[in-house]
């Protein structure tokens, strides 16, 4: 029933920065601190022997390994040879995709040069313009770390850099923020939501507006950027808005955790083995993706019986009926999981970004329409959104009924009943 393809090995624990919006230490989360400050090789053996027999029974033959933290960098050059050579020598059969995600500040060719020879694709963070960069991608004495992470990445450009991954700050100018993006000669950009929720608002987000219709700051960002990027012949690769084309063009097997229909096939392995559901979910209160399962005593198929992963598993298709009864709900998929909470009602909410994602939705519709002959949109039969049309659609009966055990399961996941 349950696929996972994509595993999130949190080798370090502890980090050489402290971003200000961090889910991980910034949040409220404090259970990093009960964790080893370094995944124990024997523990990384545990994870490969457990995965290659759910490989194995579930006939799975590609696999994602991503190296995360923390700051993963933090580990020796050597430990990542020794990790590469356990998962290659306990899961012959299984074809490895190796990738790691630093904050780059300590990335330099010698690093570049041993994730080469082990085929691990680098991505670093990034958080646009120096002055933007370094207001909150700051070392723990306060400086900012913008230099080093540039420096990293003008070497990358000559070592095979994946891309860049960067936390939306619609307080950046769009235009300075594609400016230095060409300025570092990026290749490829994904762009992530900062993580937040009804009771947590990110930075940038008047609460006092959420209820004004007409208030949608991250699509007016994200729309002017848009432009930009479209009008770009040289454009780098922006994920999320070539995703957004593709759903919206009716493409299948498009999405991830936070748009499209897809299942969210990852499971995360703390560094004491521990195995969860994704990490950021802990933005919501502490504790939220604990449980009692790992690598040592567990199979990884446990997690399966966990009710946490199975909401998130099948957070596309668990939604409020707000959600099931939108137009563009196959391509929103209901937000990311963790974007939906609030303490009132659990997850049995629309994302927080709700009326952003419909004006953005709408506004590349549109843009994809108009660009075509007028007989092409006529043998398309496709109806034109309308933000106002769809937002005042809200307020109307809902056609579509959420089903009563899944609306009550969503409301269950509050912070009182999990604690």
């Amino acid at each position: 029933m349950y696929k996972v393809t994509s595993f999130v090995l949190k080798i370090v624990s502890r980090c050489n920065l402290n971003c200000s919006y961090c889910y991980m230490y910034n949040m409220g989360d404090q259970t990093y601190l009960k964790q080893p400050k370094f995944m124990a090789l024997e523990t990384v053996q545990f994870f490969a022997n457990r995965l290659r027999d759910y490989c194995e029974s579930s006939e799975i033959k590609y696999v994602q390994i991503v190296f995360h933290g923390g700051e993963p960098l933090l580990a020796k050059p050597d430990y990542f040879e020794k990790c590469v050579s356990i998962f290659k020598t306990t899961a012959p059969k299984v074809e490895f995709v190796f990738t790691i995600q630093t904050n780059g500040v300590t990335l330099d060719q010698n690093w570049y040069t041993l994730f080469q020879k082990l085929e691990i694709s680098v991505g670093i963070s990034i958080d646009g313009p120096k002055k933007y960069h370094d207001e909150y991608r700051v070392f723990h004495n306060g400086k900012g770390s913008y230099n080093l992470v540039a420096k990293a990445i003008q070497l990358g450009n000559k070592n095979r850099l994946a891309g860049l991954l960067l936390v939306v700050n619609i307080g950046i100018p769009v235009h300075d923020l594609y400016t230095e993006m060409k300025n570092l000669a990026v290749n490829s950009l994904n762009l992530l939501l900062p993580d937040g929720h009804y009771d947590q608002a990110p930075l940038g987000l008047d609460v006092n507006k959420w209820n004004d219709k007409n208030y949608t700051p991250y699509a007016d960002w994200f729309i002017d950027l848009y432009k930009i990027w479209k009008a770009d012949k040289e454009r780098p690769k922006i994920y999320f808005f070539e995703s957004l084309v593709k759903l919206i063009m009716g493409q299948d097997g498009i999405g991830n955790q936070l748009i499209g229909r897809r299942t969210n096939g990852v499971l995360v392995v703390e560094s004491d083995g521990s195995v969860e559901v994704v990490d950021s979910l802990r933005a919501c209160f502490e504790g939220i993706t604990r449980n009692e399962i790992n690598v040592h005593n567990n199979k990884l198929e446990d997690l399966f019986e966990d009710e946490t992963f199975q909401l998130y598993y099948k957070a596309h298709d668990h939604v409020a009926e707000q959600c099931l009864n939108c137009p563009v709900f196959d391509i929103c998929g209901g937000g990311f999981l963790g974007h939906r909470y609030s303490e009132e009602n659990g997850f049995d909410n629309p994302t927080m970004y709700c009326q952003d994602m419909v004006r953005l939705i709408a506004f590349i519709q549109n843009d994809i329409l108009n660009a075509l002959p007028a007989e092409s949109v006529a043998e398309l039969d496709t109806e034109r959104l309308v933000y106002e049309n769809v937002i005042k659609g809200f307020s109307t009966e809902n056609k579509i009924k959420i089903d009563p055990v899944m609306q009550q399961k969503l409301v269950s996941f509050k912070k009182e009943l999990h604690i």
